[in-house]
């Protein structure tokens, strides 16, 4: 039986996801994985730092979605993940931290007996007591933005003080424009319960476990998940070779290198959309317009190591969110040794400050000596530190994190019925599909890779 040719444009967590996929079926599919980068793994990457493997992005991935840890379980890298030890977290609010809300869920408060709720209105908190009810009825709605639904249900002290600063803070986005179905689904479905949105919630934190993960991490980092998954790849994965452009040859596409072409019978591009509507540019200028169209945020992350003694942070926390309205610099602050017991040690902390929204670019116009100085102003004024590290890695992603505006969902599915007859076999995935995080990138890959043997695969 001939073997169809499958070219992966990108090996990512969602490149790697497809070709781990099609390659359970190597005796229908031949893969060869294209990857700009010389070593792979996109945007999820660890490197020694300190004397500690720390992450250069995201350190962990939610446990309570099955794609990732499906995933994972299957190619055997699951049994040594560890959780956050440390599993409270502050806002930084009126010049001091303050406790985020407990028990919450995406930073909405289910009962007003917390410490935070000194901060709310009074109107809120009553919302709050009543259940969440939404004042204008929502139950037409197929998609609205996190902010129209949280402000609606539970006020706009919430929303602004707690659930934008860690909704927004996922993706550098605004909760107010964020299109609720992709982000958090969960809300929307909470929102039509008959007694409230808050009370949908309470009932699903009271039938949870409240000792079971809410993240999964590695003790060598997210960067040896995806080593270990390329493992698993049977294909050719070529790093340090672009794709250049993609163009029609008879019934196949030629990919075309820096080094020469490739003849495919299928191709999946996992890439960013702005790369993607490049590479399509020429086979299909409105696909390549709609993926234009979304919007993505740049972030900066600055690692810092401390001596112990020369700082003080607040014990059993994980870090803090800082909300738009602070006029920092920071997003967020994280607390690596708090948050994970292998990057725990006496006579070093490990920091994590985040910084730069969709709304505020500030951080790229710093120099990185610009950039150091005024986070550490921003760790002096939240944390009281006044003694300079004794190392720092600054990494900055520039356009890295998708903006989901309200009706994404439905975008991308016109998108990929469009794919289906414009370009018959070129498939897309990517972290700008089903939202932001590991396992909506995995989601991507697997739908991806079920498209191609759908269509490609023995009938």
């Amino acid at each position: 039986m001939h073997k169809k040719k499958v070219v992966v444009v990108g090996a990512g967590i969602t490149g790697l996801t497809v070709a781990y996929r099609l390659s359970k079926h190597e005796e229908e599919f031949e893969i060869v994985v294209f990857e700009t980068d010389k070593q792979i793994g996109g945007k999820l990457k660890t490197s020694d730092f300190a004397g500690f493997l720390l992450d250069e992005g995201a350190d962990a991935f939610l446990a309570r979605t099955p794609w990732a840890v499906e995933l994972f379980d299957e190619i055997g890298v699951s049994k040594e993940f560890v959780s956050p030890r440390a599993r409270s977290a502050s806002i930084w609010t009126n010049g001091s931290l303050i406790p985020l809300p407990s028990p919450n869920i995406l930073g909405i408060p289910l009962y007003p007996d917390s410490k935070s709720s000194e901060l709310l209105s009074t109107g809120d908190v009553q919302k709050i007591e009543q259940g969440g009810r939404p004042e204008n009825a929502i139950e037409n709605e197929t998609d609205i933005s996190i902010g129209s639904l949280v402000r609606n249900c539970v006020g706009d002290s919430v929303f602004e003080l707690f659930v934008d600063p860690l909704l927004g803070g996922i993706n550098a986005g605004n909760a107010d424009a964020m299109s609720c179905e992709t982000m958090a689904p969960q809300l929307l479905e909470s929102a039509r319960h008959k007694d409230g949105l808050v009370a949908a919630l309470r009932e699903t934190y009271e039938k949870s476990d409240p000792e079971s993960p809410v993240f999964y991490s590695h003790p060598k980092g997210v960067g040896h998940i995806v080593e270990r998954l390329a493992e698993n790849v049977n294909g050719s994965i070529r790093k340090t070779e672009s794709v250049l452009s993609i163009e029609r040859f008879n019934e196949q596409w030629l990919v075309k290198t820096p080094d020469g072409s490739e003849l495919a019978d299928v191709v999946v591009v996992s890439t960013s959309a702005q790369d993607a509507a490049n590479l399509f540019f020429s086979v299909s200028p409105s696909i390549s317009t709609r993926l234009s169209e979304i919007e993505h945020a740049s972030v900066s992350l600055v690692s810092f190591a401390y001596k112990a003694s020369d700082i003080t942070i607040p014990e059993n926390e994980s870090g803090f969110l800082v909300p738009r309205s602070s006029g920092l610099l920071m997003t967020a602050c994280s607390f690596s040794g708090n948050k994970w017991t292998h990057l725990d040690d006496a006579s070093l902390k490990l920091i994590r400050v985040s910084t730069g929204r969709i709304d505020d670019q500030r951080h790229e116009m710093l120099d990185d000596e610009e950039l150091v100085g005024r986070l550490m102003d921003d760790l002096k004024t939240t944390l009281g530190i006044n003694n300079h590290p004794l190392e720092f890695r600054i990494n900055r992603w520039p356009k890295a994190l998708a903006q989901f505006k309200v009706g994404h969902l439905q975008k991308m599915e016109d998108t990929i019925s469009q794919l289906a007859v414009e370009t018959p076999g070129i498939f897309i995935s990517g972290s700008y599909h089903f939202g932001v995080g590991i396992p909506a990138s995995i989601r991507s890959g697997n739908e991806a890779a079920a498209a191609v043997i759908e269509q490609f695969g023995k009938n």
